[in-house]
């Protein structure tokens, strides 16, 4: 009878320890994730500006970098809760000239040169 009750004791402490240890580890990836999150978030507002900017500033964007800006950068990055700005400079870029790729390189040359983009 004594095995039993020590071998139950020791199944109880192991279990209350092994919960313990699960509850820290899971707290501790949950901060990792957040800080994860974070880091993604704010690639993602950085990546959208620069891609929209160079857009804004080119004056015209083609139906490839509309469709990856929206897709690849902007759904992703509002799905995980980011803000506004990047709507509105996603919204600028919705509403430019669809351009084809020869007239994206040849404004990208202009600006290159530090000539402004001749529509």
């Amino acid at each position: 009878m004594d095995a039993r009750i020590i071998e139950l004791l020791v199944t109880v402490v192991v279990a209350v320890l092994s919960s313990n240890g699960l509850w820290t580890l899971i707290q501790s990836l949950s901060k990792q994730k957040s800080a994860t999150d974070r880091m993604l978030l704010g690639l993602g507002h950085a990546e959208i500006f620069y891609f929209a900017e160079r857009y804004i500033r080119r004056g015209g964007i083609t139906m490839t970098e509309l469709q990856d800006l929206e897709h690849y950068l902007y759904s992703p990055y509002a799905e995980m809760g980011g803000n506004g700005s990047a709507e509105e400079v996603v919204k600028r870029c919705n509403s430019l000239p669809i351009i084809d790729e020869a007239e994206a390189e040849r404004r990208d040359a202009l600006f290159r040169k530090g000539e402004p983009a001749k529509n």
